[in-house]
């Protein structure tokens, strides 16, 4: 039986990156760090173009994550993503600021959910069950006391 992996899949914009400011989020890259060496295995997705791959790149973030899906369609890149994995859902996440969208998908696909509640969509709120994040953030360091 192939063992299963745990993971952590991450939203771009507003979770590691200001698009506004075109900056990582502060603390964004040792977070990542850390969570390689936890021994998660890192995935991103992203509904803006293909030049995503090339931002990441010059950003430094490459080395981190094992797949990068982008689509024009986020759920779409969640369906893509999780699709043949052989994921351990019990202790793989979802790491996004909107929970209409990333907690959403994350929800529906039996990910563990994080709302980091920073930015432009703090104040967005759950209207059905399936928005509703297991865990709340801060910011993105403090995930790291969520993802143990």
């Amino acid at each position: 039986m192939a063992v299963k992996k745990k993971i952590v899949v991450f939203d771009f914009n507003r979770t590691l990156y200001d698009p506004e400011r075109r900056v990582l989020i502060k603390g964004a890259l040792p977070v990542l760090k850390s969570l390689v060496y936890r021994g998660y295995a890192l995935y991103v997705v992203s509904t803006a173009a293909p030049s995503r791959h090339k931002l990441m790149k010059d950003l430094g973030l490459g080395e981190y994550f094992e797949k990068m899906v982008v689509t024009n369609n986020k759920k779409k890149s969640f369906d893509l993503l999780l699709k043949n994995k052989s994921i351990d859902l019990e202790k793989s996440f979802v790491v996004g600021d909107r929970v209409r969208k990333e907690i959403r998908y994350g929800n529906l696909a039996g990910l563990k959910t994080v709302w980091v509640r920073a930015g432009k969509f703090a104040k967005e709120t759950p209207r059905f069950q399936t928005e509703k994040p297991n865990h709340k953030a801060k910011n993105i360091r403090a995930i790291l006391k969520i993802l143990k």
